[in-house]
């Protein structure tokens, strides 16, 4: 069986591009206003907030489905930025957005957030609004805003895959942004 040209051009492109995906060992660097919170539909450990209210302090924001193995394997990470940040202007702030219909259960979201004890705030993105908004594009994706409500990093993926260490990464970047000047 032969493959047309575009099929082999196409099947390149995508494996290059998941080949970047899966061995990225840096976060993607960006200069662009955080877009605001769309459409939320509940809050968890939190009352309802905007990004705007959150200026003055770095955002850790994380895309996550509480079904998807990568997005469970940053959850310790996250749990440490919030133990050892939330003092020093960070917050943590998780946006749930449904990948699977057993997902979009609320009930069984919040019973996942009490049993992996996740005490920092999610807002639930039940239709997508603020997944589409950012243009997302993977489970887990992790954000980082800068006091001024600037997006600075996005890192896609687990943080600590294979022998990445994203989690030293971007804390140092979190740090970096702690530093910076208001």
């Amino acid at each position: 069986m032969k493959l047309s040209a575009m099929a082999v051009s196409l099947t390149l492109i995508l494996c290059a591009n998941f080949r970047h995906f899966i061995q990225a060992t840096e976060p993607v660097a960006m200069s662009i206003p955080a877009p605001e919170l769309k459409g939320i539909t509940e809050w968890i450990n939190s009352k309802p907030m905007t990004l705007k209210d959150l200026r003055g302090r770095v955002v850790v924001l994380n895309f996550y489905a509480f079904g998807c193995v990568n997005c469970i394997r940053n959850y310790p990470h996250y749990k440490k930025w919030h133990s050892d940040f939330t003092e020093k202007a960070v917050t943590i702030l998780g946006v749930h957005t449904p990948e699977t219909v057993a997902e979009r259960n609320v009930e069984q979201l919040r019973k996942k957030i009490i049993d992996q004890d996740l005490s920092y705030p999610t807002a639930v993105d039940a239709r997508a609004e603020t997944w589409n908004l950012w243009g997302n594009r993977w489970w887990p994706s992790v954000y980082l805003i800068d006091k001024k409500g600037v997006v600075r990093y996005r890192w896609d993926g687990e943080l600590n895959w294979g022998n990445v260490e994203g989690e030293r990464v971007m804390r140092s970047k979190i740090v970096a942004l702690l530093e910076e000047k208001d």
